[in-house]
């Protein structure tokens, strides 16, 4: 567990316990809300502490922020430990069950003593096999039932996957909701639909005149494992590969409000609520209620434009922002994928002694799907050959051999093709070593069109040394792309930690560009910093880092994260003509 996601569980369970003992108060939402802020960091929570820039964290107050100093310099919180006497210790790892929330997990651990965190889990599995939870008032069969079930999912769960792992799922469920005449629309929710990086379950909306009969329809896909919850408004499944999906239900006049109360994010719906109160109006999945009347909405648009605003995209609805500028009509025009003219960062299948893994497929496979998507032009950007056990003539003679047989094929490649528009460039990905030199000497990099330079070793370096090591490689007229710039693979590793501000700024002053690298483990740019780098005036450019054809696809994953960044197309120098990218590139004409 990261750092973040350690300081997130921790206020949540501070949170929980405010909940316990105060009710739904501003000081429980308050913690919840600072939990969630935390956990979507892109920075470690200590680089920004070390930044002193704690304040530029969403929902956290000037007491949570003392509290996060407190716990980063001491590994605790006194008055936090102080609170967490005041319940049994075994509540906390119940709240992990999904649909266990703080006061069922309250009840369960106070009715049956459960003041060990690190028993509780076998003990409940116990009460449950003796028939023991509907002891609790309030409690029911289908509650036990509920837990039951929610437990053996947890034992087989995985962790969030991928938005690329997710996104087949889910588009067979929908292909799937689709075909049933009962069903007139379906989309995806939450995080999936604003193309969060990873998904944690997959959920799904069908708008249907006939909830019940959909519902039906909708459980009886082949891959549900089983049914967990059932109901025509909502039902709750375990898929067969794993992942668990609710399906919610909506009228046709409702599927606008459903939409956007189930898209999120919880910082978006919280400050559009808190502004919709400030009118008198209460939102929520089924409409807009003015007094005693309920408004309701086929279309987010018209759900948006009732508030007086402008239609705000799924990415960008995490409360950055982007409400204040919907009201103001100056909402960004974000790129779309359409407006992509090239990929400059695939890996070919020239085969040499590379200081990583080469690609898979021909020129020959590139160019034709590159013509495919329409682009105008292709970068090929390989590895730099083995940074030790060669010498400088022989990468020299690699880097001839290569250019040779890339343009050999890429000739061939005319000649088979009737009418020609599409451009080659030769680049190469370099490595930036620990100590900022580059794994390829400046006479090599002057025989390129352009390089992209990329960490790929030595993670754990310093906020001033990776800063250095950065700015030290880009440091060269062909050196002009910062490849995956934080390192980051998600799922497996952290960013690298960095003074952004300075590398944004140097890139700025010197015309470096920033890759917003699409590979689906990757989507590097982290979409925070995109807006940052943007509020530099930073140009970006959007790359597959292609190693097969197939990957090539992979440039809408780069697109939404951008759009979740905020960047326009004006901001994005693969989106131009060739005859301008040669510009930007310092390529003679």
């Amino acid at each position: 567990m990261t750092r973040n996601a350690e300081t997130a569980r921790l206020l949540y369970k501070v949170g929980a316990v405010f909940r316990i003992l105060e009710g739904d108060t501003f000081r429980t939402r308050a913690y919840f809300n600072a939990a969630t802020a935390i956990e979507n960091l892109s920075d470690p929570i200590e680089d920004l502490y070390s930044k002193n820039n704690l304040e530029g964290i969403p929902g956290v107050g000037e007491n949570i922020r003392r509290y996060l100093i407190e716990y980063i310099k001491h590994g605790k919180v006194r008055h936090f430990e102080s609170q967490f006497k005041k319940v049994p210790a075994g509540m906390f790892p119940l709240m992990d069950i999904r649909g266990v929330g703080p006061i069922t997990a309250y009840k369960i651990a106070k009715k049956f003593h459960l003041n060990d965190a690190s028993s509780a889990g076998e003990k409940l599995k116990k009460i449950l096999k003796q028939g023991r939870i509907t002891e609790i008032e309030g409690f029911k069969e289908r509650t036990e039932s509920k837990i039951r079930k929610a437990l053996e999912v947890k034992a087989g769960g995985k962790q969030r996957l991928l938005l690329a792992e997710a996104l087949p799922v889910a588009s067979l469920f929908l292909d799937y909701l689709k075909q049933s005449p009962l069903i007139i629309e379906a989309e995806p929710l939450g995080s999936l639909r604003r193309k969060l990086p990873t998904v944690g379950d997959i959920d799904m909306a069908i708008c249907s005149q006939k909830p019940g009969e959909a519902m039906t329809y909708a459980l009886e896909y082949p891959e549900i494992a089983h049914v967990i919850t059932r109901g025509d408004k909502v039902s709750h499944v375990k898929l067969r590969s794993g992942y668990e999906a609710d399906i919610k239900n909506s009228l046709p006049n409702q599927w606008g409000s459903l939409l956007q109360h189930y898209t999120g994010s919880k910082f978006h719906n919280i400050k559009l609520r808190t502004k919709a109160l400030g009118k008198g109006l209460s939102l929520s999945e089924y409409g807009i209620r003015k007094g005693k009347r309920l408004i309701d909405f086929s279309t987010e648009e018209d759900f948006y434009k009732f508030l007086g605003m402008t239609y705000i995209p799924p990415e960008l609805r995490e409360d950055h922002g982007e409400i204040e500028m919907a009201v103001d009509s100056s909402l960004p025009i974000l790129v779309k994928e359409s407006d992509i003219k090239g990929d400059l960062h695939i890996h070919s299948d020239f085969d040499f002694p590379s200081s990583h893994d080469i690609g898979s497929t021909t020129l020959t496979s590139i160019l034709k799907q590159a013509d495919d998507y329409k682009y105008e032009y292709v970068g090929i950007s390989d590895h730099n050959p083995k940074y030790t056990d060669l010498s400088d003539k022989e990468k020299e003679k690699i880097l001839t051999k290569r250019r040779d047989y890339l343009l050999r094929e890429f000739q061939s490649y005319e000649k088979k093709v009737k009418k020609r528009t599409l451009k080659l460039l030769i680049g190469l990905e370099v490595d930036i070593r620990p100590d900022g030199k580059r794994a390829l000497s400046d006479k090599l990099l002057d025989t390129l069109d352009y390089a992209i330079v990329a960490i790929h070793s030595s993670f754990n370096l310093s906020v001033k040394d990776n800063t250095l090591r950065i700015l030290d490689a880009l440091d060269h007229p062909k050196a002009i792309i910062l490849g995956h710039p934080t390192g980051r693979l998600l799922n497996q590793r952290d960013s690298i930690q960095a003074d952004w501000d300075k590398i944004f700024d140097y890139c700025k002053s010197n015309n470096k560009i920033i890759e917003i690298n699409a590979s689906p483990s990757r989507l590097d740019l982290p979409d925070d910093l995109i807006m940052e780098a943007g509020k530099y005036g930073v140009k970006f450019i959007i790359n597959t880092d292609s190693h097969n054809t197939s990957q090539m696809e992979f440039m809408k994953y780069g697109v939404w994260q951008a759009r979740r960044g905020w960047a326009g197309r004006s901001q994005i120098i693969n989106t131009l003509s060739y005859q301008k990218l040669q510009s930007v590139l310092n390529l003679e004409k």
